[in-house]
């Protein structure tokens, strides 16, 4: 609300509603935060709970807190302006911290229109008698407010701009970072207190700075905005940033790479600030600052290769007479390098991380990204520090997103690390994960993402047959054995010419139904949470093994239902958009994996007990008492999953994610009131590379508790 108060507060009020707006924000606020917010999250958010803790207290009859997805309208340069995902799921959050309150909480996409935008808020006005009509008198009245509130900014701004004479800094970040005087520690008089003129963000003309050719992924629309506000303060010999933001900002650990790629050199301060920030320290940084500001010389920043963020291209012709090295997320990526060799491109799996490699990569980052980045560039600068590595004979596989998580960003970030190390040349194949993913694998050959689905859930097939198998296994290491021999053949099938992945499957069955086993009973663990960090064996410490030497079975959420997901939201937006053709696409591209995945998996019947996994369609809906279907994401496979999982007589759910996961940090939050309301115990590991004797005690008391589990489920 703090950039559209006068918008929501009119619109409340022609709706004849009386409007009860929190006080500013002030330590008293913020440790009522602190006292009810359900998982780590950043600042603003802890905040924001606790805001919502004063409301409620002083006797308000329904907390107003949308889930703002998108707030670009149309007619934006960038087609999505969405706000992170701690922002678009604080209403969720807040249902399980605050379980007795009545919470109203349309979702706030703009880019779907005022039409879309009046249906919403009918819905959620119904129960007050509140008409379409009233509705749509309210809407007019609240983009008047709010175009006189952003004119009266905008006509400020040029005046201020108009009379500076000397070097001024400009106060940039989200609003609610930077513009709150509870949340920003006053900073702006104190600068002036300094000396100092600061300004807003806001001030600048930021909607007439088109960035969009040189960041054409930055999905988020803080980022769009921080991003024209550095491009404006680049140019202009006067103005200088602070950047303020929150510690633990999920899309600020990326964004400020390229808030830097654009000052060209500029100086600028950043300041992260929480809950237990002080004055003194910022005050500090604010004096060095001015100083350091003070005897640079009035010109704009330089810097030759300024921007390098453009997507390299997804298509075959880019992989000419080259090798794409793919990073091993999980064995299932071996699927995807046989479907580029079988339609004539070299591929290979990078080998599995190790600590060696993690460190090279984290040489490279900052430590604020997601685990699964520093992974990854360590994986791929390992590479190039091979002996014989060819930079023009080679290229680099990175699926990009389309938000609102950071991993739409780390394509851009190695091609940064590639130009840094001198290989500009070297391209990144980043398929986009939305609408048009198929359409940009289908680029590269015909046949490729045939081959890839086979090879997904042949490769699923084998990882359920270990999972199922090897607890039990009379000779150690014969299931992996088995594994391992039959991975590779399916690998070899898939990358000739000749189709026999079923033969190969039925090969396999045969073999794990051979294995001497001794059945006991032993409590099933559903493992859910981030794909990659989930998926991998390294990033999460062996997980499977660690659980099955504890006594469990685990049961791994499969990597496919990420790519039915992927399927189930582009068609969703597709049908938004009213692309029929695209919508028709893809009901037919998930019509011929679900007939595959019957094909292959139908010879596991009666072996598999784990065999069969609920549609894109179910998962959400056993989500959405917890998280509404527009969060887009992990997050709601997750919650989805946990309680398919407890349907199917799990004792337990693992969630497993990276340090800072902005989705599985929601989970985390979302998992305590979906454990209460389930009876089963759930338990949240975020992992970094650093190995904590801690994680291991956890599993340990978590183990027993769904031993206790199984047991009382047992007894009735």
């Amino acid at each position: 609300f703090q950039d559209y108060l006068p918008f929501w507060t009119t619109l409340l009020w022609e709706l004849g509603f009386h409007v009860e707006v929190s006080p500013p924000t002030d330590r008293h606020i913020v440790d009522r935060g602190l006292e009810t917010v359900l998982a780590e999250t950043c600042f603003p958010v802890k905040t924001a709970h606790g805001h919502i803790k004063h409301l409620i207290d002083s006797g308000v009859d329904a907390i107003f807190l949308p889930s703002f997805v998108d707030l670009n309208s149309n007619g934006n340069t960038y087609k999505r302006g969405l706000a992170c995902p701690y922002t678009q799921t604080t209403p969720y959050s807040a249902k399980i911290a605050f379980r007795q309150t009545r919470f109203l909480s349309p979702v706030i996409t703009l880019s779907r229109g005022t039409a879309f935008l009046s249906k919403e808020l009918a819905n959620t006005f119904r129960e007050y008698g509140v008409k379409p009509g009233d509705i749509r008198r309210a809407l007019n009245a609240a983009q008047r407010a709010q175009t006189a509130f952003l004119h009266s900014i905008q006509e400020e701004g040029r005046r201020t701009l108009s009379e500076i004479k000397d070097k001024a800094v400009v106060i940039v970040g989200r609003a609610y970072n930077s513009f709150d005087r509870g949340m920003n520690l006053n900073l702006p008089k104190k600068l002036a207190d300094l000396g100092m003129l600061s300004i807003p963000m806001d001030f600048l003309p930021i909607d007439r700075e088109d960035i969009t050719a040189d960041w054409p992924d930055m999905y988020w629309r803080a980022g769009q905005r921080i991003l024209s506000a550095a491009r404006i303060i680049r140019k202009n010999p006067l103005l200088y940033p602070v950047y303020i933001g929150s510690f633990s900002c999920g899309p600020d650990s990326f964004i400020i790479k390229f808030f830097e790629e654009e000052l060209s050199g500029k100086p600028y301060l950043h300041l992260e600030i929480d809950a237990h920030s002080a004055d003194a320290g910022a005050i500090t940084r604010c004096e060095a600052f001015i100083d350091s500001i003070g005897t640079t010389k009035n010109g704009n920043g330089h810097h030759a290769d300024r921007i390098i963020c453009k997507r390299n291209g997804t298509g075959k012709n880019i992989l000419d007479k080259r090798t794409i090295y793919l990073p091993r997320m999980s064995d299932h990526v071996f699927a995807v390098a046989a479907a580029f060799e079988h339609c004539g491109i070299s591929a290979e799996v990078l080998p599995e991380s190790t600590g060696e490699s993690t460190d090279l990569g984290r040489k490279h980052v900052s430590g604020k990204e997601c685990y699964p980045c520093a992974v990854t560039t360590g994986d791929m600068v390992m590479k190039i520090a091979e002996p014989g590595f060819d930079p023009d004979r080679s290229a680099f596989f990175m699926p990009s997103g389309s938000g609102p998580c950071r991993f739409g960003q780390y394509n851009i970030f190695h091609r940064m690390v590639l130009r840094d190390l001198g290989l500009d040349n070297t391209p990144v194949l980043s398929p986009v994960q939305n609408e048009d993913f198929y359409k940009h694998l289908g680029n590269i050959g015909r046949a490729f993402t045939m081959r890839t689905w086979e090879g997904v859930i042949a490769v699923e097939l084998l990882t359920k047959c270990l999972h199922e198998t090897r607890p039990y296994e009379r000779e150690k290491g014969s299931s992996d054995a088995l594994y391992s021999a039959f991975l590779e053949k399916v690998y070899r099938t898939l990358a000739g010419r000749a189709n026999g992945i079923d033969a190969v499957l039925g090969e396999a069955l045969h073999a794990f139904k051979g294995l001497p086993v001794d059945k006991e009973v032993r409590p099933l663990i559903g493992i859910v949470g981030e794909i990659f960090v989930r998926s991998n064996k390294f990033s999460n410490e062996a997980l499977v093994r660690t659980i099955e030497a504890l006594g469990g079975e685990a049961y791994l959420a499969p990597v496919e239902e990420w790519l039915y997901y992927v399927n189930y939201t582009g068609r969703t937006s597709a049908l938004s958009n009213r692309n029929w053709l695209t919508a028709a696409g893809l009901s037919f591209r998930r019509y011929f994996q679900k007939r595959t995945e019957e094909r292959l998996a139908g010879q596991f019947t009666g072996f598999l007990k784990t065999l069969h996994e609920p549609d894109t369609a179910d998962l959400i809906r056993l989500a959405a008492p917890y998280v509404h279907h527009s969060f887009e994401g992990e997050t709601i496979l997750s919650i989805g999953k946990s309680i398919d999982l407890s349907q199917r007589g799990a004792s337990g759910i693992v969630s497993a994610m990276p340090f800072g996961c902005m989705p599985g940090t929601i989970v985390s939050g979302l998992m305590r009131g979906l454990s209460n309301d389930l009876d089963i115990p759930c338990l949240s590991i975020p992992y970094d590379g650093t190995e904590s004797p801690t994680t291991r005690i956890q599993l340990e008391a978590f183990m027993d508790q769904a031993r206790g589990r199984l047991l009382r489920t047992a007894a009735r």
